[in-house]
C-alpha cells in the first residue's frame, strides 16, 4: 500500500511539475527563458551549464534525455541587425495595424501612455480635441492598440489590462472576465470564487493559477520604452528558391545550454535521505526535466511554426499588409500538427525580424472579411476599397454598392454592409460627402 501511494505521489509529480514547468518555457520570450534558465541554475541542484553538447547519460526514459546543435557560426545578419526601442517596434506595428487618421490617434495613444503602459481619460479627450474626432473613435482606436504588444498598453486600468493579457495568453473566458472586473480582491478565497461560478476544485486552481502569471502592468520590464530595445526571437533569411524564399532562424544567442548533472541518480538513492528531502529532490528533478524538454520542444515548435507562417504569408512580407492571408490559430493547428493551445503559447510574445522590422508573430494571423470572400483577408478587402475609391472620379464618387459590384469583378465576394463596414473603420465619407462639384 505504501509503495502505491509512492508512485502515485511520483506520478502525479511528474504530470503536475515536469509539464507545468515545460509549458510555462513554451510560452516564454527569448529574454524571459534566459531569466528562468538562469534562476533555476542557481537553485535547481539537478541543473548544469554545460559549453558543449553532453554524450548521453544513459537515463532510464527519453523525457530525461536533452540535446543541443552544434553552434553554428553566426552569419553578419546576428551582429548586423537592428534592434529597434520599444517605442520604434510600436510604431512598425502601428504602420501595419492602421491607415490615415487611425494611424495618428493611435501614435497620440502610444505617445501619451504613463510610465506603466496606462493612459486616462483626460488624456483620450486631450487627442480627441487636438485631432479633431469624436471619443467613439478614439477609443475604438484605443481598443485595437490594447492587442498590440506589449499586450494591454494604453488600457485605462489595472483590470482592463489585466483581462486583455489573459485573453491574449490563455483565450476569451466571460467568468474569467467576470472575476477580474467584480472579485479580484478575493483571488486568493478559492472556496469562495469555486461556489460564486460553479466551478471544480481543479478549475479553480488553473485559473488563479493563470491570472497570477501575468504581468502587473502593460509596460512591466520596459522601464523606459524610448531606450529599451526588443530583441527577435526568430531570423527571417531570404533564400534563392522561389517556392519557399525564406528560412527560419531561431535566435538562440545568449540561451545558456544545460544538461542533468551526472550524479543525478546518487542524490535520489541516498538511503540516510528523509522522505521530506526525497521529496524534495524529487520535485527539483521534475523541474530540471520539464526545463530541459521544455527548451527543446520551444525551439522545434517555434522553428515549424515560425516557418509555416511565413511560407505562407510570404506575400504579405514581400508586399504589404493588404497581401496577408486570412489565417487562424484553427488553420495553423491543422497545417502544423500542434494543439491550438500551444500555437497560442508559441504566439504569444514572440518577435521575428522581418524586412520591414521586428513585429510580433500574431501579426501573421488574420480574419476572412466575410464568409461569401473566399481566401481574403479583411486587410486586402480595405485595401481594395480604398484604392478604388482613391482612383474614383471625385465628381461621380462610387456608393457602396457601386463598390461591390467592382470587387465582384475582381473575384470577390463581399456584403454592401462589409463594405460600409470597412470604410467607416478606415474614416473614409460616404459618396455623397466625398463628392465635389
Amino acid at each position: 500500500m505504501k509503495q502505491g501511494l509512492s508512485l502515485k505521489l511520483q506520478n502525479k509529480l511528474k504530470l503536475t511539475l515536469a509539464l507545468k514547468q515545460q509549458l510555462n518555457i513554451i510560452t516564454l520570450p527569448k529574454t524571459e527563458l534566459i531569466q528562468e534558465i538562469n534562476k533555476e541554475l542557481e537553485e535547481n541542484p539537478f541543473l548544469e551549464e554545460v559549453s558543449y553538447i553532453q554524450p548521453d547519460l544513459n537515463l532510464e526514459s527519453k523525457e530525461f534525455s536533452s540535446y543541443y546543435e552544434d553552434d553554428e557560426e553566426k552569419d553578419p545578419f546576428y551582429k548586423l541587425t537592428y534592434k529597434p526601442s520599444l517605442y520604434d517596434f510600436l510604431q512598425t506595428q502601428i504602420d501595419i495595424e492602421f491607415d490615415g487618421l487611425e494611424k495618428e490617434i493611435a501614435t497620440q495613444i502610444v505617445e501619451n501612455v504613463d510610465e506603466k503602459g496606462y493612459i486616462s481619460q483626460d488624456t483620450l479627450k486631450e487627442i480627441e480635441q487636438k485631432l479633431l474626432v469624436d471619443l467613439d473613435t478614439v477609443e475604438k482606436v484605443r481598443k485595437k492598440v490594447m492587442s498590440l504588444e506589449p499586450t494591454g498598453i494604453g488600457s485605462l486600468n489595472f483590470k482592463e489590462f489585466l483581462y486583455q493579457e489573459y485573453k491574449d495568453r490563455y483565450g476569451k473566458d466571460k467568468t474569467v472576465q467576470e472575476m477580474i472586473e467584480n472579485n479580484l480582491d478575493k483571488i486568493n478565497d478559492k472556496e469562495y470564487l469555486k461556489q460564486k461560478y460553479e466551478l471544480t476544485d481543479s478549475e479553480i486552481e488553473e485559473i488563479v493559477e493563470n491570472i497570477k502569471s501575468l504581468r502587473p502592468y502593460p509596460l512591466y520590464g520596459y522601464e523606459d520604452f524610448e531606450i529599451t530595445y526588443i530583441e527577435p526571437d526568430i531570423f527571417l533569411h531570404f533564400t534563392d528558391d522561389p517556392e519557399k524564399p525564406f528560412k527560419i532562424e531561431i535566435n538562440d544567442e545568449g540561451i545558456p545550454n544545460i544538461n542533468l548533472v551526472s550524479q543525478y541518480k546518487k542524490l535520489l538513492n541516498q538511503k540516510n535521505l528523509s522522505e521530506d528531502a526525497k521529496k524534495f529532490l524529487y520535485e527539483k528533478l521534475q523541474k530540471a526535466v520539464g526545463l530541459i524538454n521544455g527548451i527543446q520542444q520551444r525551439r522545434e515548435n517555434l522553428q515549424k511554426l515560425a516557418q509555416f507562417l511565413v511560407d505562407y504569408q510570404k506575400d504579405f512580407i514581400l508586399n504589404g499588409k493588404e497581401y496577408l492571408k486570412p489565417l487562424t490559430l484553427k488553420d495553423v493547428s491543422k497545417q502544423v500538427g500542434l494543439h491550438e493551445s500551444t500555437i497560442s503559447r508559441l504566439v504569444n510574445s514572440k518577435y521575428i525580424q522581418t524586412p520591414f522590422g521586428v513585429i510580433p508573430l500574431k501579426l501573421f494571423f488574420s480574419n476572412k472579411a466575410s464568409k461569401e470572400s473566399g481566401n481574403i483577408s479583411s486587410d486586402r478587402v480595405k485595401y481594395l476599397i480604398k484604392d478604388l475609391i482613391a482612383k474614383e472620379d471625385s465628381k461621380k464618387p462610387y456608393s457602396d454598392n457601386e463598390i461591390v459590384e467592382l470587387l465582384k469583378k475582381q473575384g470577390i465576394k463581399v456584403a454592401r454592409r462589409t463594405v460600409t463596414k470597412y470604410r467607416e473603420e478606415m474614416n473614409i465619407p460616404d459618396s455623397r460627402k466625398r463628392k465635389k462639384i
